[in-house]
C-alpha cells in the first residue's frame, strides 16, 4: 500500500502486512515466524520497479539489470513492513533506486538495498504494455 509520495515523486513510502504464507517454508511456530528474504526481496523489487517507472518522463518499459540486497533484521508474521524508497537517478539509458526495508512500528531495520533499471522501447511503450494488460487479466 501506498502510504506516502514526497520531494517531487523523488522519495515514497509503502507499507506491507507480513502473514504466515510469506514465512520460511521450513519456520515453525516456535521459531518466530519469521519471513522468507524472498518475500523482503520482491516487496523491494515491485516498489522499486514503481518507483521508478514512474519517475521516467518518457514512459518506456525497463527491465532489472542490478538488484542488491543487504539483509540487517528479520520480519516478523503479523508485523508490518514500511519501505521507504528513493530514487538515485533517472535518466535517458538507466533509472536507479534505494530502498529501506523496516519495521513500521518499532522503526528497526530489516533490509537495504538499490535496483538499476535500463529503459528499453520507446517513449511511452510502458503505457501501451498497462494497456494490454487491462485486457488479458479481464475476467
Amino acid at each position: 500500500q501506498l502510504v506516502k509520495v514526497e520531494n517531487n515523486m523523488r522519495d515514497s513510502t509503502f507499507q506491507f502486512p507480513l502473514h504466515q504464507s510469506d514465512c520460511h517454508a521450513f519456520a515453525l511456530p516456535k521459531e518466530g515466524q519469521t519471513v522468507h528474504g524472498g518475500v523482503i526481496v520482491t516487496v523491494l523489487e515491485d516498489v522499486t520497479t514503481m518507483h521508478i517507472c514512474a519517475n521516467d518522463p518518457r514512459s518506456r518499459k525497463a527491465i532489472t539489470t542490478d538488484l542488491s540486497m543487504s539483509y540487517i533484521g528479520v520480519g516478523k508474521v503479523g508485523r508490518t513492513m514500511q519501505i521507504d524508497a528513493s530514487i538515485l537517478k533517472v535518466g535517458g539509458v538507466l533509472g536507479i533506486a534505494e530502498a529501506k526495508v523496516k519495521d513500521a512500528t518499532s522503526g528497526k531495520l530489516i533490509a537495504v538495498g538499490r535496483h538499476t533499471m535500463m529503459f528499453i522501447g520507446e517513449d511511452n511503450s510502458a503505457l501501451e504494455f498497462a494497456h494490454s494488460l487491462n485486457s488479458t487479466f479481464d475476467v
